[in-house]
């Protein structure tokens, strides 16, 4: 004997299936990333994959892979969030860096940081970590790790 198909409640229970889906995709997606507080001077942005600098605002999202800059007499202010808040940084005069790595792992409860710090200075008011969380900021001559604390890091060209 075969039963015949409910096409409707197929339907429906497909539909929530892909919107469930996409809900918990969208929530993973928004849990890392650098909101910017505010702004003094001039500050600029390179999304991941362009070579375009633009214009950085309050308000914007940066997330991994992103790079920023300031310019002279200028600098940023930035509140990094994964599965909660994980740092405030200030981002110094003529400073350029980018989020190397920016990931929370949602099963794990996570966070992954690594700022790469070309040049200029960037203030760091990192929140304690949870479990295996790391948070590492990288220089052309050192990597420095932290566990919870305030500390500064200057890079220079010369």
């Amino acid at each position: 004997m075969i039963k015949k198909l409910n096409m409707p409640a197929i339907f429906i229970l497909i539909v929530s299936f892909v919107l469930a889906v996409s809900s918990y995709t969208a929530a993973a997606s928004e849990m890392d990333h650098a909101k910017v507080l505010g702004i003094k001077g001039e500050a600029k942005f390179m999304k991941a994959g362009t070579n375009d600098w633009k214009t950085l605002e309050p308000g914007m999202i940066l997330s991994e892979g992103d790079s920023m800059k300031t310019g002279a007499n200028s600098e940023a202010t930035l509140e990094l969030s994964g599965a909660r808040k994980t740092a405030e940084i200030v981002v110094r005069k003529d400073s350029e860096f980018s989020f190397a790595t920016f990931r929370h792992d949602e099963a794990a409860m996570t966070d992954q940081t690594l700022l790469d710090v070309g040049t200029g200075g960037v203030l760091v008011k990192a929140e304690k970590l949870i479990g295996e969380s790391k948070f590492q900021v990288k220089t052309p001559t050192s990597i420095v790790g932290i566990r919870g604390t305030i500390f500064e890091v200057y890079a220079s060209t010369a």
